[in-house]
């Protein structure tokens, strides 16, 4: 199996990030994934992580399209690919309606802003001296976007998705594509304090339509979510419990059909830097 981290550099001094690459490749992950919040820009940010690392890939997880044109996307994604090699991958999305109106943008149907983003990207001619693209993944929870992905990109990002969706997305997807799962895992002794902790980190979502049609989609009612996550939804989202017990949910996932689970992993303590010796007696 392989694993992944997806990496909130903005609580990580900027002198400690290649060292946290570095560590992320002794302990095992195959990739570490950045995401685009309200801090560090993803792809200068990852210019540092491939910079302190030897064979870890790095990505962007995701690069929000309505931030930046199909031109300052390729010429980033290229020069990255020129300077380290094949270790950069492309991973795109189009955020949600909340992030990207409080951003000055107008919102678009999701399939047809990335139709016109990809189209707008098969037109750009780079002047460096770069054979190809990197892989491109896109984020997608639905038919139609993990229809597009299977149809334009290597693969897709799921995320807080149950086993059965999974499932789903990987019959979407062909058996060719890859398919990355975004899994929060939470390791406490205690349910109880596993799921305050959980019920933080996904509540940030309830609020967001995407999200909720999706979790509609898998069975869940308004009732899971509308007052915040339940029970139901945290147990069939969040890996938790005890070592072994994240570990075997991880397992379900890869047998549902994920071929990389990226690990975002919470902690008790509340502490954002990442705990390196729990994440290697997670995937070790």
């Amino acid at each position: 199996m392989k694993y992944g981290l997806l990496f909130n550099s903005d609580p990580v001094a900027g002198r400690d990030l290649a060292g946290c690459a570095q560590h992320a490749e002794e302990i095992g992950f195959s990739s570490i994934w950045l995401p685009e919040l309200f801090g560090r820009e993803p792809f200068v940010t990852a210019g540092e992580l491939l910079s302190g690392s030897k064979e870890i890939e790095v990505g962007t997880a995701i690069a929000n399209v309505y931030v930046r044109d199909a031109l300052a996307t390729i010429a980033a994604a290229q020069t990255l690919r020129e300077l380290h090699g094949d270790r950069f991958n492309l991973g795109l999305g189009v955020s949600n309606t909340v992030g990207n109106t409080m951003r000055g943008h107008d919102w678009q149907p999701p399939v047809q802003k990335l139709a016109q983003f990809f189209t707008a990207m098969q037109d750009i001619k780079p002047s460096i001296n770069v054979s190809g693209m990197p892989p491109i993944y896109l984020a997608a929870h639905g038919p139609k976007m993990l229809n597009f992905a299977a149809e334009h990109t290597a693969g897709a990002f799921m995320y807080l998705a149950t086993s059965e969706a999974i499932t789903k997305g990987r019959e979407i997807l062909g058996k060719d594509k890859e398919l990355l799962l975004m899994q929060t895992c939470m390791v406490a002794d205690s349910i109880a304090d596993a799921r305050a902790v959980a019920r933080k980190s996904v509540s940030i979502y309830t609020e967001l339509e995407n999200y909720r049609r999706a979790w509609r989609n898998q069975g869940f009612s308004d009732e899971d979510f509308v007052d915040g996550p339940s029970d139901r939804l945290l147990d069939s989202l969040v890996a938790m419990g005890n070592v072994d017990e994240v570990r075997a949910r991880l397992a379900e996932r890869q047998t549902a059909g994920a071929s990389q689970i990226v690990i975002i992993a919470l902690n008790v303590t509340a502490n954002r830097q990442p705990d390196w010796q729990l994440l290697q007696q997670l995937i070790n």
